[in-house]
């Protein structure tokens, strides 16, 4: 049945249609038939609402109506998700012309505001009970929202703590690491002996604790990590044409002396007391001055040091173009193109890995030498 109210919309809607045409036809002007027409669709909407709502017509004696009128709803609360999914948005739009990791951000932080704020307007109009709706909320997004959340507080404290040991120097780091263990062991004490403490001051605490650890974390990640002493490898002598040093380095300290029986060896390099080094090929008679090696293959051989006294072996394969500590080569001028073990001690035992590319014949000879005897050679033959 048709309601007072829209029954008068309709008619003024009829009417003021009828009325543009009537003055279309007869008087021509565009300006009014343009006026009544526009008349007609604004009554039209009007009309629309009015038939939709019903008039919004509620008897004030009818309490229970009243109360489930749309009128009567609780108006929605404040939401920050707009905000969130407005602050995603920038990171969005800055990553692409800054770090692509922003638009990683981004993308996260517009997703997670937007299901947020989905959820919460869904749980908003689910019924006309706000406690009831509150519940149902948290009944969908807090077995999704606390582990979420909590990975996230804990990966802040994990980064803000390493940003602050990396921080401190070699020194530093343990005597901080000893320092914030035995406050959390004194705290944790005082709560235990003493369960009359007040929640809200243990809350506070930790607050101030948190708070602080990942302001320290991102003051520390702004300052830079420590400068760091790369460890010197064997690699690094060889790169620097450093191999033919018989002294101890860097790379030879605390170097095992064993080689692991996976190594997948083609042969042992063996340097006797008396100074003669030798080739013992797997499957071949030993004591050869001679080791085939393929091109272009990653080659494995153990160095085995019985001559009594700390010896490396070293791979000779020529020289090659010096390059400068960008990587650019240096015009006419090169340096010794080696590969080298650690030192072994008597009786001890390195590996070699290594890979020759050019054959023997083109960029030869090349043969295992032992720096500091005279005669212990081994020639390589790559063909």
């Amino acid at each position: 049945m048709t309601t007072t109210g829209s029954k008068l919309l309709i008619g003024a809607t009829v009417m003021a249609v009828v009325a543009a045409v009537v003055y279309g036809v007869i008087v021509g002007g565009a300006l009014g038939t343009i006026g009544l027409s526009s008349a007609a669709m604004g009554l039209a909407l009007l009309a629309g609402v009015n038939v939709y709502t019903r008039d919004a017509d509620v008897s004030s004696m009818d309490t229970q109506a009243v109360m489930a009128a749309p009128a009567a709803a609780a108006a929605p609360g404040n939401s920050m998700w707009p905000i969130g999914a407005a602050v995603g948005g920038v990171l969005l739009v800055v990553g692409f012309v800054t770090y692509p990791v922003m638009v990683v951000f981004g993308v996260v932080v517009l997703l997670a505001a937007t299901v947020e704020w989905t959820v919460q307007a869904w749980s908003e109009r689910a019924s006309g009970d706000a406690t009831f709706n509150a519940s149902l909320r948290g009944r969908m997004a807090h077995p999704l929202e606390f582990p979420v959340l909590g990975a996230i507080g804990l990966g802040v404290v994990i980064y803000s703590f390493s940003r602050i040991m990396l921080f401190l120097s070699q020194a530093g780091g343990p005597a901080a690491f000893a320092t914030i263990a035995a406050l959390i062991l004194l705290v944790g004490f005082v709560v235990a002996f003493r369960p009359t403490v007040r929640s809200g001051a243990v809350a506070g605490v930790a607050t101030i604790a948190l708070v602080g650890l990942v302001a320290g974390g991102v003051a520390a990640a702004l300052e830079g990590e420590r400068e760091l002493h790369p460890h010197e490898t064997t690699g690094d002598l060889g790169r620097e044409g450093q191999c033919d040093t018989g002294e101890e380095t860097e790379a030879d300290e605390n170097a095992s002396q064993t080689v692991g029986a996976k190594a997948n060896l083609l042969a042992d390099i063996v340097l006797h007391e008396d100074g003669r080094l030798e080739a013992d090929a797997l499957g071949l008679p030993g004591g050869a001055g001679q080791l085939v090696v393929a091109r272009n293959n990653p080659t494995n051989v153990r160095f085995v040091n019985a001559s009594g006294e700390e010896r490396r072996l070293v791979l000779d394969l020529g020289t090659r173009p010096a390059v400068d500590e960008n990587g650019d080569v240096i015009e006419d001028e090169e340096v010794p193109d080696q590969r080298c073990t650690a030192l072994a001690n008597e009786d001890g035992n390195q590996l070699l890995n290594f890979t020759v590319t050019e054959p023997s014949a083109s960029g030869g000879p090349y043969a295992f030498v032992v720096p500091g005897v005279d005669g212990a050679r081994v020639e390589v033959v790559v063909p």
